[in-house]
């Protein structure tokens, strides 16, 4: 049914926005009714109305699968590392092991001390189900793991006077159980996408603000699901659109103004609350965080200068003010070494067992649309150098070319490419999708990496 905005439409909007409605020509407008609005809410990847409980026995569930995955990979790396230092002939023949170590007891060891290895990993995040941590975001995240996981072994032993662990196995077994942990992961991305269900469970997510930051924070977490952020509407005492024209965004709402924080918050179990450039006071942002701690809701807030914000931001203090570095300091000596010895040794690694993906995509993409295989962007690397970051091409070639146009052609862009996303692209080839969907797009960074111009740990280069 459609009706005046004018008409009793605007019974059920705050106060604050009944002035400002009295003022706005008279439009058709669709009503809908509560049930209708829960049906529009609902997306394919659970109900957005779902019980405390089922959320929690949901979490437990992938947890306890993860758990599951990475025991299984340690299992496994534990027998071919075992096989390795002491029955492959043609390491045996070349570094012949001191003595036969039992294969019991390096077991039974390993696994005493891998309660460090798994609280490692979830410290790291690998067992937070509520973001999906991109493929090789996850390698600098297991080395570590690993590295903290086998010190505490070597420490044990070291006590205990052990010989259950030599240290020969040791190395074969660092190697073998960081592949093993990464392809057990990348497995079980793949398996769960296969099956149509989504590796991160998502929360319910409250915008504070609908101008074109709050916009354009909602298009980002419809877009980028990895996240875990599923936008469930604004609220805005000052609304600037009625409506939103986004294909993205034209199932949000403005659900009210900024007093009924509250009821939002309990009505659709809203996890977590954004701030974005909202016009509100600095006190009534004070109480909205106040409001979200009682109601134990996360809440974030978007800085100003969020354009020119990298990862590499470090946050201090002084006298409880609070400061935003936004550079880290460089690595001094030793540190150089270490990490390029880690980037060259673990890159070629990694290279090698990715060299069968990368030769297939290489032959999909050349099969599926013309133009070269890699996708060339320049990036700007350590000391301003700007050098070629290489990536699996996704697009169709000259894509760069029809970017301005496609950016132009919408008229909704407050922000021009900065923020411009597009979800069904139609520069993607049917190839790229795939290769997005689990980021074998940026394999080829490994290239980078052995070249110098990149590194498995740390910051994204800047464009």
């Amino acid at each position: 049914m459609k009706r005046p905005l004018t008409e009793n439409a605007t019974d059920s909007l705050p106060e604050a926005l009944k002035d400002k409605a009295a003022t706005l020509p008279e439009v058709e407008v669709e009503v809908i009714s509560d049930e209708e609005l829960q049906s529009i809410l609902t997306r394919d990847d659970g109900d957005l109305f779902s019980r405390p409980f089922s959320r929690r026995a949901e979490v437990a569930a992938r947890v306890a699968i993860r758990l599951l995955i990475d025991s299984v990979s340690l299992g496994a790396a534990v027998l071919l590392a075992y096989w390795l230092r002491f029955y492959n002939p043609a390491i045996t023949r070349v570094f012949p092991p001191e003595s036969q170590a039992d294969l019991m007891a390096v077991a039974l060891t390993l696994a005493f001390t891998s309660p460090v290895l798994f609280f490692s990993l979830k410290t790291s995040g690998m067992y937070d189900t509520h973001i999906r941590i991109r493929v090789l975001d996850r390698i600098p995240k297991i080395v570590a793991s690993v590295n903290a996981y086998l010190i505490f072994t070597l420490i044990i032993t070291f006590l205990l006077d052990s010989q259950a662990t030599p240290r020969g196995f040791l190395v074969f077994f660092w190697l073998c159980a960081i592949g093993f942990l990464f392809l057990g992961r990348v497995f079980l991305q793949a398996a769960m996408a296969l099956l149509g269900v989504s590796d991160v469970v998502m929360r319910n997510t409250l915008i504070i603000g609908s101008g074109k930051v709050g916009k354009c924070v909602a298009r980002k977490m419809v877009k980028h699901t990895c996240f875990g952020l599923r936008p469930i509407g604004f609220l805005d005492d000052d609304p600037l659109f009625v409506e939103f024209k986004e294909p993205e965004l034209k199932d949000l709402r403005v659900l009210g103004g900024l007093d009924s924080l509250r009821e939002v918050i309990e009505d659709f179990n809203v996890e977590r609350v954004v701030i974005a450039f909202s016009g509100a006071s600095s006190e009534k942002l004070l109480d909205i965080a106040s409001v979200c701690n009682k109601l134990g809701v996360e809440c974030s807030v978007i800085p100003r200068l969020f354009e020119i914000i990298t990862d590499e931001v470090k946050v201090n203090e002084i006298g409880g003010v609070p400061l935003i570095r936004l550079r880290e300091k460089k690595l001094r000596g030793y540190q150089t070494l270490l990490k390029t010895v880690e980037d060259y040794v673990l890159g070629t690694l990694f290279l090698l067992a990715a060299l069968p993906i990368i030769l297939v995509t290489a032959v999909a993409i050349k099969l599926d649309s013309p133009g070269p295989v890699f996708f060339r962007h320049k990036r700007v690397g350590k000391n301003g150098k700007c050098f070629n970051c290489l990536k699996f091409r996704s697009m169709v070639d000259g894509a760069d070319k029809m970017q301005a146009e496609l950016v132009r052609s919408n008229p909704d862009n407050e922000f021009g490419w900065l923020c411009w996303k597009e979800k069904e692209d139609p520069r993607v080839t049917r190839v790229g999708m795939w290769i997005r969907k689990f980021s074998i797009d940026e394999l080829p960074h490994l290239f980078n990496v052995l070249a110098g111009q990149m590194s498995l740990v740390g910051p994204r280069p800047n464009i």
